[in-house]
């Protein structure tokens, strides 16, 4: 199995920036609770690999000035395609947030998923230099959905699916739920002062926008699957899917979990 900094790289792709607009919104719960974290003036952030911008963009006129840092381009081009996008008080920058050229200091420091692909030993020094006095690192996860009834059957099927493509089994697999209960980033120069978990939001996708929403997710990337495994995938999800729908369309809820701390 591939690890997880390899993973990181296939969200380089074209597809699957472009597959990004079918994930779900975070939460005005977990925006408003980011604002709240913000400290120091001019209120200053930095939005450590920030794919197409959706933490930042969320937080833009909360904000005086971002820097949001992600490895790849077609992410960034999906984040100034929106309004909020083109702000200029957003500083996009191509680079990895090892090595970006940066612009401190930042009232809060905050990553999603994407600090799971970073290397943690080498960002955390370089958060710490760039904050503000007094200023958090936000860490936050979650956009799937949470205990949905189809989830037994499909993850016994992706299960199937990635012992047959990858010759083993994972064995890092948890659900969202589980994931949620876990702690995000867990690394001795960390320390978690607080988190919360958003409360349940509804979402409405049609199958066919599930699993696109599936491909923007570095296991089920189309370019690492390849043609004919994506249709297979596809195939054997949609099938699953399609008896939960209701007029082609999926209902289900999604929770976000935030964390915030100091570096040590």
């Amino acid at each position: 199995m591939a690890d997880r900094q390899s993973y990181g790289v296939r969200f380089a792709s074209h597809r699957m920036a472009a597959n990004y607009r079918f994930r779900p919104d975070y939460s005005s719960e977990v925006y408003d609770t980011l604002a709240g974290l913000l400290s120091g003036q001019p209120r200053s952030l930095l939005d450590a690999g920030c794919g197409p911008g959706k933490i930042v963009r969320g937080l833009v006129n909360q904000i005086d000035r971002a820097d949001a840092v992600d490895p790849s381009e077609p992410m960034l081009r999906i984040a100034r395609s929106f309004p909020e996008g083109r702000d200029p008080r957003i500083r996009w920058v191509c680079a990895r947030i090892e090595d970006a050229e940066l612009s401190p200091p930042y009232g809060l420091i905050v990553a999603g998923a994407s600090i799971h692909w970073m290397e943690v030993d080498r960002v955390l020094p370089r958060f710490r230099e760039t904050q503000a006095p007094g200023a958090f690192l936000a860490v936050l996860d979650g956009d799937a959905p949470i205990d949905p009834p189809w989830e037994g059957e499909a993850t016994r099927f992706m299960l199937d699916f990635l012992e047959k493509t990858e010759g083993e089994r994972p064995k890092w697999w948890a659900s969202a739920s589980q994931r949620l209960r876990q702690p995000i980033l867990n690394h001795p120069a960390f320390e978690c002062l607080d988190r919360v978990m958003s409360r349940p939001v509804r979402v409405v996708q049609s199958v066919e926008d599930f699993l696109q929403c599936e491909h923007s997710r570095a296991t089920w990337s189309e370019d690492h699957l390849g043609e004919a495994g994506s249709a297979q995938f596809d195939e054997g999800l949609g099938r699953i899917l399609k008896p939960f729908a209701a007029d082609g369309l999926l209902t289900f809820s999604v929770q976000t979990r935030v964390e915030w701390g100091r570096i040590r």
